[in-house]
């Protein structure tokens, strides 16, 4: 870093961003036009840089500033105004691209301010636009009571940020919910709606939550693992029981419309339920893994549904040590054969009527907020 490189303007903050950069990111090559996530900032590395920059600037800063602000002259400009940034429900990630709808992407991530959304911005090309939705929560916002409430406290951003259609909705976990029943407000306001993606996003019946093929694989290994669930910080831990509750009294109605679930950790069979023009793409990439490590396959799956194909484009092998937790060799599919016959057991999810577990594919006595706890645990050993 230079003199040049401040230039005019707030110097003294922009030397303090470049220096908390300079060491997240691990280079000086930076100047105050570089954008933090083309310099290989990733999820992670953002939320520290939040933390920090909440330190410095002693203000309580929204997590949606980094999409709005992602390079140093920026966010010192933002920084230097009078009044703190306010957080937004709604907002762009990247250019706009020419012609083609944005996605919604409901993110779903409370505790780290769904900044994996970037990446996966730039892994689906100029072709496809984002506008990151952020979940309730963070901040000290309150949580809706239902996952209705969630859907329709946050249209009137989802409007502000696009006016009028067509829309294409996509969310992971708890996200992918909201983005259908977003998708219900939508198309009662007579908006047409093209589509809706759901990834990995749980279903709780009778305080369970139904599995899929990465999470009955993985069921296999902590079976005679005793090994107790270790704490999780207060800042991870402290959503998961709310949004339990609202899942625990959901109950899925039909909807008209384009759909696909990718299901992974969790059962999408009950999802494709919901609509006549449905399809479901199984995957043995875990729950975090898919908007994280493995978030080129995620890329892949959306490009090639929101190119109109029903079939995801060829996706690299996966290595024997992905598939499963026990190193299992299978390889992956849109639907495994094995369980075709397990969907015979779910009944169309309409209206109030109850819908029988399968055999298999739930956890037996496990709660969305006992597995979150048991995958975040698994992920850090």
């Amino acid at each position: 870093m230079t003199e040049e490189t401040f230039g005019d303007g707030p110097d003294r903050l922009r030397s303090d961003i470049l220096r908390i950069w300079s060491r997240l990111l691990e280079t000086s090559d930076l100047s105050i036009d570089d954008d933090f996530f083309d310099k290989g900032g990733d999820s992670f590395l953002a939320t520290e840089l939040m933390l920090e920059l909440r330190q410095v600037t002693g203000k309580a800063l929204p997590d949606s500033l980094l999409f709005e602000s992602s390079t140093v002259r920026s966010l010192a400009q933002r920084l230097s105004e009078k009044e703190s940034p306010q957080p937004k429900a709604a907002v762009r990630v990247g250019a706009a691209s020419d012609g083609a709808a944005p996605l919604l992407f409901f993110h779903g991530d409370w505790t780290r301010g769904g900044f994996y959304v970037e990446h996966l911005a730039r892994k689906l090309g100029p072709e496809i636009s984002l506008i990151a939705v952020a979940p309730h929560g963070p901040g000290g916002e309150p949580i809706p009571p239902s996952i209705e409430d969630m859907a329709a406290d946050r249209l009137p951003a989802i409007l502000a940020a696009q006016p009028t259609g067509p829309y294409r909705l996509a969310g992971h976990c708890v996200g992918g919910i909201v983005a259908l029943e977003t998708a219900r407000l939508l198309m009662k306001l007579n908006h047409k709606v093209e589509t809706v993606v759901m990834i990995d996003s749980p279903l709780m019946i009778g305080g369970k939550v139904l599995l899929g093929p990465r999470g009955e694989a993985r069921d296999a290994v902590w079976a005679s693992d005793d090994v107790p669930i270790r704490p999780l910080t207060p800042e991870v831990d402290w959503g998961l029981e709310p949004y339990t509750e609202r899942l625990a009294v959901y109950s899925p109605t039909p909807l008209a419309v384009r759909l696909l679930a990718i299901a992974g950790e969790f059962d999408g069979r009950v999802w494709t339920r919901l609509s006549d023009d449905a399809a479901l793409q199984e995957t043995y990439s875990a729950h975090f893994d898919l908007v994280t490590s493995r978030i080129n396959e995620l890329a892949g799956r959306l490009r090639s549904w929101l190119s109109g194909m029903s079939e995801p484009l060829p996706l690299p092998p996966i290595s024997k040590d992905e598939t499963s937790p026990a190193g299992s060799s299978k390889a992956e599919s849109q639907q495994s054969p094995a369980r075709d016959h397990e969907g015979e057991a779910l009944a169309p999810a309409m209206g109030n009527k109850e819908i029988p577990a399968p055999t298999i594919g739930v956890a037996r006595d496990e709660s969305f907020s006992r597995r979150l706890r048991r995958l975040i645990d698994y992920a850090r050993r």
